[in-house]
């Protein structure tokens, strides 16, 4: 069962990706690499047959998952691949869809077999690799300038203020219409983490894309210690960023 933020952060409501080990020298199919990447997962309808340039004008559609990544690789070791080739995106295979149904337009991890390079017609991608397991991908934590520009900022204005009891403070960084809400109205929010025994304090801020945001945070209640981690979700209005939404991810 799912459980959520204490009482006063009841839920209310999917970047920084990055590839596993470029560095400037292009991954060697002949080894076996790239054994694991990390990127966006997407879903992309590509023409095939008999043009392999339009489906709307006769060409088989030919739909296909692609890991969309932030930082160009390459590859060689292979006839097939061309090592002045830097590219950001790899058409992957599964034995099942359903996995990759689960993490669509999600940042994810990826563990890779069978990598060989684009052959075929049918290979849309420079790259093409089964998946031999999937999941989400854990976000690096921001610098605090990494901050600049972005939701983070009010984010870290809000647990400010919970952290000071300051519970007006913080409800003005929630979309107005949820602040009429138990769970962000400013009486509640100042009564519950004024009353903490250690106050909240954020021990870092990770951006999965540019709306969510995961936040590790610490409190002290009585006796009860809270390492707690909650996606946090913004939207902006008028050009400047409120939080939408906050879901606990471990109880606390």
């Amino acid at each position: 069962m799912t459980r959520y933020f204490p009482f006063a952060l009841v839920s209310v409501l999917c970047g920084i990706w990055h590839t596993s080990a470029w560095a400037g020298e292009c991954y060697n199919l002949a080894n076996h690499e790239p054994s694991k990447l990390t990127g966006t997962l997407e879903y992309v309808m590509f023409p095939g047959p008999p043009n392999y340039e339009d489906i709307q004008k006769g060409d088989t559609p030919e739909p296909e998952y692609i890991l969309k990544l932030q930082d160009p690789i390459c590859i060689t070791g292979d006839d097939s691949a061309d090592p002045s080739n830097h590219f950001q995106a790899v058409q992957l295979s599964s034995e099942k869809e359903e996995p990759f149904r689960a993490f669509l337009h999600k940042n994810v991890t990826v563990q890779l077999t069978n990598q060989m390079a684009a052959e075929t017609g049918h290979h849309h991608e420079p790259l093409v690799a089964t998946v031999t397991s999937i999941a989400p991908a854990q976000a690096k934590p921001m610098d605090f300038t990494d901050e600049y520009g972005t939701a983070a900022t009010t984010i870290r204005a809000f647990y400010t203020a919970l952290h000071d009891a300051q519970g007006a403070d913080a409800a003005a960084m929630v979309i107005p219409e949820k602040r009429t809400t138990a769970a962000f109205s400013p009486s509640n929010l100042t009564r519950f983490y004024g009353s903490l025994t250690d106050p909240i304090s954020v021990l870092d801020i990770a951006q999965e894309n540019d709306s969510t945001f995961i936040v590790h945070y610490h409190y002290v209640i009585k006796s009860r210690v809270c390492d707690g981690r909650a996606t946090v979700t913004t939207t902006m209005r008028n050009g400047q960023n409120f939080i939408q939404g906050i879901r606990a991810m471990n109880g606390c």
